[in-house]
């Protein structure tokens, strides 16, 4: 080799090392914000808030630390002491609607054994933080957290109210959380004009964001529990009807068959003619037709997710009876949950119910909701929150849509409160499916750019 070439290698491995240098220091550079924002959702990961029971508390309890290092107050309520929610409010001195960011701290039961990573760990893998309650609802409790917070550090003048609520009891109804605070506690939400909740989603293809939908309006949650009894009897010797659980079975059967059409209301037509143009196949031309292919097989092309918004749906999801292989028990029972369009009257399917089960089991209502109005699609936070999202991903689509679940926003659309339910990660359809599932995870990186997200949307909406 002569002099030139080893100078000229030698000039080579510089420039590498030097290029591997910084990019080590962009890495290192990233917003601590954002840091700090990840190292707290892992630790909130860790926090077992399964519920049942709940044990919401201890979540509150760690939320109410964050808060106390930024010397933001803030208050544990609620009459259950192993079940407390979060309340803390800034004060702007401005009468202008407050805003209330809401999430909810307990989660659903998750099986360990199932998982590839503990659903407590909160663990770095791969690329995501693993947990139960990364995408529902942690990570969004984090991210408006750490909203209050950035505004709280600059100093920032403020022109309305923020109000942090982390939230009991909403994976059973919330009954016993948001429904009962918003009762017992009135002049704690006293201005509160909109919340951002939980209940948006956004279609996320590869990294790039297509299409944003803001829930504006949402199912009317119905759970119902059919309850069997009859004699303890030896299985050797069954009765001509099957025993109990055989007439369970023939009850749960005789619900199933309850007609449930499609049909369309007119914010399923709305959100379908939205979404529709950022779909270039078939499913897309059926969102633009949705009027004609709703009696047709071309609805086929929607998956089920879709197609939850356009008829009330039944799920059995919890069936109880029995301990012994070779005997017939006494009572057993069948948890339903079903989900109803906004215009369809609870009262009228439990009648429906009443009838379809006869004398087979009892029946015992566990949430009948009412149905609620719609939060405004123009509003001021609407717009706010569509600008912010369209910002972050050039070229995307915003939309309200229809929330094939349910959430507590329907307390405060009770209360003639404006709600939008939003998703500010963005999610691979795959990580989707892990909310309620096996492995629930978020991506760091989308986590980091929700987190920024909110952050803007939260200082674009409430700074003066």
């Amino acid at each position: 080799m002569t002099r030139f070439s080893r100078l000229a290698f030698a000039l080579l491995l510089l420039g590498i090392s030097a290029s591997l240098q910084c990019r080590r220091a962009a890495g290192e550079s990233r917003d601590p914000v954002e840091r700090e924002a990840e190292d707290s959702l892992i630790g909130y990961l860790r926090i077992d808030t399964t519920n049942p029971p709940g044990n919401e508390t201890a979540g509150a309890l760690y939320l109410q630390q964050l808060l106390r290092k930024e010397q933001i107050d803030s208050t544990l309520i609620g009459p259950d002491p192993k079940r407390q929610s979060l309340y803390a409010r800034v004060v702007s001195g401005s009468p202008a609607p407050a805003l209330l960011l809401l999430h909810h701290i307990d989660v659903v039961p998750a099986d360990a054994s199932e998982w590839t990573e503990p659903p407590f760990s909160g663990a770095r893998s791969a690329g995501y933080i693993w947990g139960r309650g990364a995408l529902d609802t942690k990570g969004l409790g984090i991210a408006e957290l750490m909203a209050m917070v950035n505004l709280k550090r600059h100093r920032t003048a403020l022109r309305r109210d923020i109000i942090y609520l982390a939230v009991a009891d909403e994976e059973s109804g919330g009954l016993h959380g948001c429904g009962e605070l918003l009762d017992r506690y009135p002049e704690l939400f006293r201005n509160v004009g909109f919340v951002l909740n939980e209940g948006g989603y956004n279609e996320t293809i590869v990294d790039k964001v297509a299409f944003w939908g803001i829930e504006v309006v949402q199912k009317i949650p119905l759970w119902v529990r059919l309850r069997s009894k009859g004699a303890e009897e030896h299985s050797a010797s069954p009765p001509d009807d099957g025993g109990t659980i055989a007439r369970l079975l023939d009850a749960v059967a005789a619900v199933g068959r309850i007609p449930r059409p499609y049909r369309l209301t007119p914010a399923a037509i709305r959100y379908f003619h939205v979404l529709g143009p950022t779909k270039h196949d078939e499913r897309g031309a059926v969102m633009l037709d949705i009027e004609r292919a709703l009696g047709t097989r071309r609805l086929e092309a929607l998956s089920p997710g879709y197609r939850a918004v356009l008829h009330d749906t039944m799920a059995i999801t919890r069936i109880s009876g029995g301990n012994s292989i070779n005997a017939i028990p006494s009572a057993a029972t069948a948890d339903i949950d079903m989900r109803l369009l906004p215009d369809t009257s609870p009262d009228s399917v439990l009648e429906q119910i009443r009838g379809a089960v006869g004398q087979k089991a009892t029946i015992e209502v566990l949430l009948q909701a009412q149905a609620t109005g719609e939060s405004d699609p123009t509003s001021e936070l609407f717009r706010a929150v569509s600008a912010a999202m369209r910002r972050s991903e050039p070229g995307s689509v915003v939309g309200p849509s229809v929330g094939a679940g349910t959430s507590d926003s329907r307390f405060f659309r009770q209360r003639g409160i404006a709600a939008y339910g939003i998703a500010p990660f963005k999610v691979n359809y795959y990580d989707a499916s892990t909310v309620h599932g096996i492995n629930e995870r978020i991506r760091a990186r989308f986590f980091s750019e929700g987190v920024r997200l909110m952050r803007e949307i939260v200082s674009r909406f409430c700074a003066a």
